[in-house]
């Protein structure tokens, strides 16, 4: 009798235990969460948050629901990140340029010539900030989901063509961050800082007299609506955050992370990129059609305009080393993802 009051007792314990332990790794709880972002509604992107959103409500069994908020409607494009690192939003998605200075180790993928697409952008800047511990300061108060850079981008203009230096001085140029501001400046154009959803009718009305831009912008944005001629020369290419509010990935189970992160990370970084990619070149051949005047800039001409971009990376290391962080390392570190 003992012994089976022995046996009955540990059987209650172990099972107590066991409930214990499921209780803390399982979660019944709905977590209703916003995405917020600037791209309109009509943008790819936005049909890709609401894919990964609803793939994400299929895995964690309707415990995780996300609605998207496209057009910038809950935060400015320069606010995004400051949102979700606060709590005002739950996730969001923008350009790292929109904040100068704020991820200064990230933007060493908005370099000159530093990726040849968006799928080996995208991988690259993923790689670097898991390989240096350093990103985690910049991404303060969130959890980076996955970061992405567009396709590369060219420089577009409305009134006349852009063959050689000569003809880009004194030109008003739209800028998407300072690293591309700098080597604009030395080219002798003056660039004007300002987000892509102000760039259509900044073109149209004559506040610049072009843009730097990936060719998804083209499409997506319907610059070719008011551009008359392209510049192609690979010139940078533009990083983007998806980041989550850190308590409000907290809140959920340790199952529900795994999952979440397992769906974004490199998985849709890579997936990110293959849509810009494909964007862009729909983009070339919509261009074309509209009668857009592309003009590609020779091997040698390159290496001409190299001369007056180039500083822009030396700039760039010294800036980051000034703050104490490994600017050289990570720099040496894409440019050999990179295959450059």
């Amino acid at each position: 009798m003992l012994l089976f009051i022995l046996i009955v007792g540990l059987g209650i314990f172990l099972a107590a235990c066991s409930s214990e332990s499921d209780g803390e790794n399982s979660d019944t709880n709905v977590h209703e969460f916003d995405f917020s972002h600037f791209f309109p509604p009509t943008h790819f992107m936005e049909e890709e948050v609401k894919s990964f959103a609803a793939e994400l409500e299929e895995k964690t069994e309707g415990r995780i629901k996300i609605t998207t908020y496209p057009g910038a409607s809950l935060a400015a494009p320069d606010e995004q990140f400051d949102a979700a690192a606060t709590g005002s939003v739950d996730f969001a998605l923008s350009v790292h340029g929109y904040t100068p200075g704020e991820f200064p180790l990230t933007s060493v993928m908005e370099l000159p010539f530093m990726a040849k697409n968006a799928v080996s952008g995208s991988e690259n800047l993923w790689k670097l900030m898991n390989e240096f511990e350093e990103f985690d300061a910049e991404y303060e108060g969130t959890v980076p989901l996955w970061l992405y850079t567009t396709d590369p981008g060219q420089l577009y203009t409305v009134d006349k063509p852009v063959k050689s230096i000569e003809d880009l001085k004194g030109m008003k140029i739209r800028s998407p961050s300072p690293e591309t501001s700098e080597w604009l400046e030395a080219l002798g154009a003056t660039p004007v800082s300002m987000p892509m959803n102000e760039n259509f009718e900044a073109l149209e009305r004559g506040v610049v007299d072009g843009t730097i831009a990936p060719w998804e912008a083209v499409k997506t944005w319907g610059l070719d609506e008011v551009i008359n001629y392209a510049t192609v020369g690979n010139f940078y290419s533009t990083t983007m955050f998806v980041v989550m509010n850190e308590d409000a990935f907290d809140s959920l189970s340790e199952e529900d992370q795994e999952t979440l992160m397992e769906l974004a990370g490199e998985r849709m970084a890579k997936k990110t990129g293959e849509v810009f990619d494909q964007f862009g070149a729909e983009a070339v051949e919509q261009a074309k059609e509209k009668g857009v005047e592309i003009y590609e800039l020779s091997e040698v001409e390159l290496a001409e305009w190299s001369e007056y971009i180039n500083p822009t990376i030396e700039n760039w290391i010294n800036n980051v080393e000034g703050k104490g962080l490994p600017g050289q390392k990570v720099y040496d570190r894409a440019v050999e993802l990179s295959g450059n």
